[in-house]
């Protein structure tokens, strides 16, 4: 090997490494590769931040897909990587300064009150009617923070479960686009082509450059994904596109700088849906994203609003089983369980079951329980972690995989 050959190995060796650090400050969160850095315009050299790679290599280094946890920005005009991690966490939407305008609807009030009925038709009446999409988000939080005069613990625990499915299986939005980023010396995501039958066919055009979505900048189309995902089928989003001219036959039209001449362009759209994009575009990927952003948000509704332990006289007749299945965390694992879906698969979905499972242990341990008492919460518990499918149980060793969409 001559000197030319160890120098382009050396050089090689030092960029597998500098993937092989960059993949997993990605996996570990908010781990920014450059310590202090203030956030420069993307034109400008940033200094002191080996290798210069070349901006040929850095789909390689850096594939799409790859990348987990915070969404980087990734400029490749200079040939130098900088890692600036954009915050995904958002205000919980039932935050205090989200409900100072929303007012209880007595209808939904009144709902929420047969959650906890003694009658099972009018509790499963009013269970269907509160998961209707026609009933908006914000009476669903402002019930759980505020129902005057309280909530009976089967009518929490029902509610606390549809405000979940709120989060988990909200509908994803689409655009109907095929993208691909710009790398090199320009921002934003380049439009590929255009799904037919969605709303992107109406205002935008192949060869546009998505610069911002939203009111946000948009670099990647990873970020992209994510801001779309959060929005609702029928909702509309403003974005800011760079647009080339062209010329008398369609060619783009360059600049004396050889660079093609762009126009900005504000555009507002509707949002479309996931399903019609599968149905029309063959699907797409889920934002990993914003799959990581609705478990975080979903347990933090669990933690927000937990279920209060209920106190219950019991005494075991000798000889039978004690009768758990009527504890409504039962009931809410059975309905759960009894869906066309199921439970889902994924990690959040087992820390979930995992919290479930602790507190109901937890209630067995309460001081000042009888025997009768404490063999009945022990049961539950026993109960619940034997409805719990194998592979989500805590103390498996397989590692649950999400479905494929």
């Amino acid at each position: 090997m001559d000197r030319s050959e160890r120098r382009a190995h050396r050089s090689a060796v030092k960029l597998g490494a500098l993937a092989i650090a960059v993949a997993g400050a990605s996996a570990f969160g908010n781990v920014q590769v450059i310590q202090d850095a203030p956030v420069r315009d993307a034109q400008q050299p940033l200094p002191q931040v080996p290798p210069q790679v070349p901006p040929q290599l850095l789909p390689q280094l850096l594939p799409q897909g790859k990348l987990r946890g915070d969404i980087p920005r990734i400029v490749g005009s200079t040939g130098r990587l900088d890692r600036i991690f954009l915050p995904t966490e958002e205000t919980p939407p039932w935050a205090a300064a989200r409900m100072r305008t929303v007012v209880a609807d007595p209808a939904v009030t009144a709902m929420v009150r047969a959650l906890g009925a003694t009658d099972a038709a009018k509790r499963e009446a009013a269970n269907a009617a509160l998961r209707d999409p026609k009933v908006p988000d914000e009476q669903i939080w402002i019930h759980l923070s505020s129902t005057p005069g309280g909530l009976s613990y089967e009518a929490h625990a029902r509610l606390l479960d549809i405000g979940y499915a709120r989060i988990k299986d909200a509908p994803r939005g689409a655009l109907g686009i095929q993208m691909a980023p710009r790398m090199g010396e320009f921002d934003g995501v380049t439009v590929t082509a255009l799904i037919p039958n969605m709303p992107a066919q109406k205002v935008l055009r192949a060869g546009d450059r998505i610069v911002e979505l939203d009111g946000k900048r948009i670099q990647v189309s990873q970020e992209l994904s994510a801001i779309v995902q959060t929005k609702r089928p029928g909702e509309r989003i403003g974005l800011v596109v760079m647009r080339g001219q062209r010329d008398a036959v369609g060619r783009v039209v360059g600049g004396p700088d050889g660079r093609p001449v762009e126009t900005r362009h504000e555009l507002e759209l509707e949002v479309g849906s996931r399903v019609d994009l599968e149905k029309f575009g063959g699907g797409g990927m889920d934002s990993p994203i914003f799959d990581s952003g609705r478990d975080r948000m979903s347990q933090l509704l669990l933690d927000t609003f937990p279920a209060p332990v209920r106190m219950v006289r019991v005494e075991q007749v000798p000889g039978e089983s004690i009768a758990v299945d009527s504890h409504p965390d039962i009931v809410q694992l059975k309905e759960q369980l009894a869906r066309p879906d199921g439970l889902g698969l994924g990690a959040g979905v087992r820390s979930v079951l995992r919290a479930r499972l602790d507190a109901l242990e937890a209630s067995a341990r309460a001081p000042g329980l009888n025997d009768d008492e404490r063999a009945w919460f022990k049961a539950v518990a026993e109960r619940y972690r034997e409805l719990i499918p194998e592979e989500l149980r805590p103390e498996s060793i397989v590692v649950p995989q999400s479905k494929s969409r």
